[in-house]
């Protein structure tokens, strides 16, 4: 919809309206005479309106293409907009020659003059409209355009944003785009990678990275989780705080793997260990050369045991695109700390491979973590890679993954949760590899590989590349469409605030000094008023915040009564299970019956709590968020889309759920399990308060993490909530603002704009079709 011309423009920001109205157009009539009709219609000024609608035959042409009279310029107005907006939405070149005949007609029977003829040929000009023989063809390359997958998508709104700027005169416009731009190239995709200790995982890395910057050649064995990520090649090591190390040390008190890791640990450094585990946790730039002496369990210095994660930057091609890897220590790592720091990484990966030895596939230890993933930590796709497949045939192949289905069915069913065995099937790819062949070909070693019957596509190195790509970039990645229209969106109302911008301009083009001047005082007397309503609304928003913010930390209170709920389900169900083995066999149950009631109840039960919270969070922000709306609604303000009721869950699609399931149970699990092993039939009185002191020991460190967990992501919506609740308001204050400045320089300018007005108009005219094609296009 173009609103670039004093020929339908309303006084002060008719851009503002509602595009509807009850004119229509009569399709009965002939196309040419509607388009005659049309170009009378808009020919008609400010100027010399009053002449026209006295006239009783515009009164019947008019009464041929609408069934409301034209009493009054604001009417005049309305009809105009309406036709131009009719015609450019509905109407194809084919009848475009025939508005410029007519304009031609009107401007050598001197109706119009040379300028007002210019400005109408502007607006509809034909090679800016499609012919009737392009319609499908456009309709195809916006259908096209929907399915363009990510790095297509990225560079096509980068060049778009790269025009834009050209086009736009304000610099907090063009910073806005820049801001998008800056949105696009920082975005980051992180792939995690896991699997047992020797399952593979560095050589893969390596031969998919085309160097070996993990593995034998720089980290022979590692230890510690490792985090790549593009840059210039750089090495930096984060120890253990003072907070964490402690919890170490106290979880030695329960798991003797645990606790020779800590006697070793002291027994190595000495005093010196004051000086690496701090307050905070203390980092140190390495050379990559030496990064092994630092994370490899193999070095005599053992430093890898202070060492909490490694970060890694290298400027390999294959981490340009902001792909970011999580290389995670052995699932079977002695120390349950670095497990929950894996998973705290890995909750917020966006892909995760799953490496399995073709000759130690399907340990238990890979099947709970499977089932853990995709049950409980929100993740949607797992690939499972086979490796060392060079070593086995491809029979035995379909074997280990045949297993490997057939282990997670049984051990589900141990979790009573067969009916999510075909979720998890669903959800899983296998694709074997042989990570040696593979590094070969990619480290200029192809002969070696092809000597030993492998070529490159025969290592499945090209499989997970392709399965990579898809995922991250591909058409149906749900991340990479959330990006290209969080993008879109930006730009599109940037281009709006813009087009008002524009056509504000065109208003005051059209006025003399004095209308100006009258506007001018106008504003002024105004400004006081707005400013009350604004600081009114503000003050309003920020006590609905606070509001919010309130409310979460009343939430605590639910998380700590629901809390102490789940710790009584826990130890009721251990307590029935003892109970109910001693009654029916005399013995007690087994371990890892045991292991199983405790982790799933601890899974379910908090996910059940989230949920709830999450519900809780939601109804609050909805309240605030309708009560906002109706004041906005007061003053002609409109929260998201237009006719659409609000709708705060729209805010949170994708929030609290991951990230709550990445504490070890592993101490608790070991001192319920010891306890049982001890117990008698006659002592199960004695047993239950015992089990119920252990549990709520260990539960204070669950639900210290719950709580800052679930504030901290409580925090980051409230501000980005209220942040889009203002955004109406900032937007308006904006524009008031921005008018006020381009009022106030068309005045102070009058003279000089006033002699090259036309040339000025038809440059407006350009740039506000050029951005309403852009905008068009980025709704397709």
């Amino acid at each position: 919809m173009s609103l670039a011309s004093d020929y339908f423009l309303l006084y002060h920001g008719i851009s503002d309206i509602e595009q509807t109205t009850t004119y229509g157009t009569n399709e009965n009539k002939e196309k040419d005479e509607f388009f005659d009709i049309a170009s009378l219609i808009l020919c008609a000024t400010r100027k010399d309106y009053e002449k026209f609608i006295t006239l009783e035959s515009f009164k019947n042409l008019t009464s041929q293409i609408t069934n409301k009279t034209v009493n009054n310029l604001d009417e005049l107005y309305q009809l105009q907009f309406c036709l131009i907006d009719s015609i450019e939405n509905d109407t194809r070149n084919c009848n475009i020659e025939k508005m410029h005949e007519s304009f031609e007609y009107l401007k050598n029977e001197h109706i119009i003059g040379h300028f007002e003829y210019n400005k109408l040929i502007s607006l509809f000009d034909p090679e800016e409209l499609a012919s009737c023989d392009d319609e499908i063809a456009v309709e195809d390359e916006l259908q096209v355009d929907e399915k363009r997958p990510f790095r297509e998508a990225k560079a096509y709104l980068e060049e778009l944003i790269t025009e834009l700027q050209e086009i736009f005169i304000t610099e907090d416009f063009k910073e806005e785009l820049t801001n998008t731009k800056n949105y696009l190239e920082n975005q980051k995709f992180s792939i995690g990678i896991t699997g047992v200790m020797n399952a593979g995982k560095s050589t893969m890395l390596n031969a998919l990275m085309g160097q070996e910057i993990l593995g034998s050649a720089v980290v022979p064995e590692t230890a510690n989780l490792t985090i790549v990520k593009h840059g210039k090649p750089e090495a930096k090591v984060f120890y253990w705080n003072k907070e964490e190390w402690k919890k170490i040390e106290q979880s030695s008190n329960q798991i003797e793997s645990i606790k020779e890791f800590v006697d070793e640990t002291k027994k190595i450094f000495g005093n010196e260990l004051d000086n690496l585990i701090k307050d905070d946790s203390v980092s140190e730039k390495v050379d990559i050369n030496n990064l092994a002496a630092y994370t490899s369990a193999e070095a005599s210095g053992k430093k890898c045991n202070l060492v909490k994660y490694v970060e890694l930057k290298s400027d390999l091609n294959f981490l340009s695109d902001g792909i970011e890897i999580v290389d995670t220590p052995g699932l079977d790592d002695p120390v349950i700390q670095r497990e929950e720091i894996t998973k705290e990484y890995l909750s917020a990966c966006d892909l995760m491979i799953h490496l399995m030895n073709v000759s130690q596939s399907a340990t238990l230890k890979d099947v709970e973590f499977i089932i853990d993933a995709l049950l409980y930590q929100n993740i949607t796709k797992l690939l499972i890679v086979i490796t060392r497949a060079d070593t086995v045939s491809k029979e035995q192949l379909e074997e280990v993954i045949n297993y490997t289905k057939s282990s997670i069915e049984q051990q589900l069913k141990l979790q009573n949760k067969d009916s999510k065995l075909n979720y998890i099937l669903e959800h899983i790819k296998f694709i074997p590899i042989s990570g040696k062949m593979a590094l070969y070909h990619r480290t200029g070693r192809s002969e070696d590989a092809i000597n030993a019957g492998y070529k490159l596509e025969d290592t499945g190195i090209l499989e997970i590349e392709e399965y990579l790509d898809e995922t991250l970039f591909g058409v149906n990645s749900s991340k990479s469409e959330l990006i290209i229209k969080g993008a879109q969106n930006q730009i599109q109302k940037t281009i709006i605030k813009e087009l008002k911008s524009f056509n504000y301009e065109l208003v005051l083009l059209s006025k003399t000094k004095d209308e100006l001047l009258v506007d001018l005082e106008n504003f002024t007397k105004k400004k006081d008023t707005n400013k009350r309503i604004f600081a009114s609304l503000n003050e309003d928003i920020n006590l609905y915040k606070n509001d919010a913010k309130a409310y979460v930390d009343t939430l605590e209170t639910f998380l700590s009564t629901e809390l102490i709920d789940l710790q009584n389900i826990i130890k009721q169900r251990v307590f029935s299970d003892v109970k109910y083995s001693f009654e029916k066999t005399k013995k007690r149950p087994e371990s890892s019956r045991i292991r199983t009631i405790i982790e799933t109840a601890i899974k379910d039960g908090i996910i059940d709590i989230i949920r709830d919270y999450r519900y809780k969070f939601i109804k609050k922000s909805q309240s605030i968020g309708e009560i906002c709306e109706q004041k906005y609604q007061d003053l002609g303000f409109v929260i998201g889309h237009k006719n659409d009721n609000f709708d705060a869950r729209g805010f949170f699609q994708d929030d609290f759920k991951s990230g709550f399931l990445t504490s070890s149970n592993e101490v608790l699990i070991n001192r319920i399990i010891n306890e049982v092993s001890k117990t008698k039939e006659s002592k199960l009185l004695e047993f239950d308060r015992t089990i119920e002191n252990y549990i709520k020991e260990e539960f204070s460190y669950i639900e210290k993490t719950i709580k800052e967990k679930a504030k901290a992501v409580s925090k980051i919506l409230i501000d980005n909530f209220f942040k889009e609740i203002a955004e109406p308001l900032k937007v308006f204050e904006h524009k008031l603002k921005k008018d006020e400045k381009i009022l106030q320089d068309r005045i102070q300018n009058f003279e000089e704009k006033e002699s090259n007005k036309e040339t000025v108009t038809i440059e407006i005219h350009k740039k506000i079709k050029r951005l309403e094609a852009i905008n068009k296009g980025l709704k397709s």
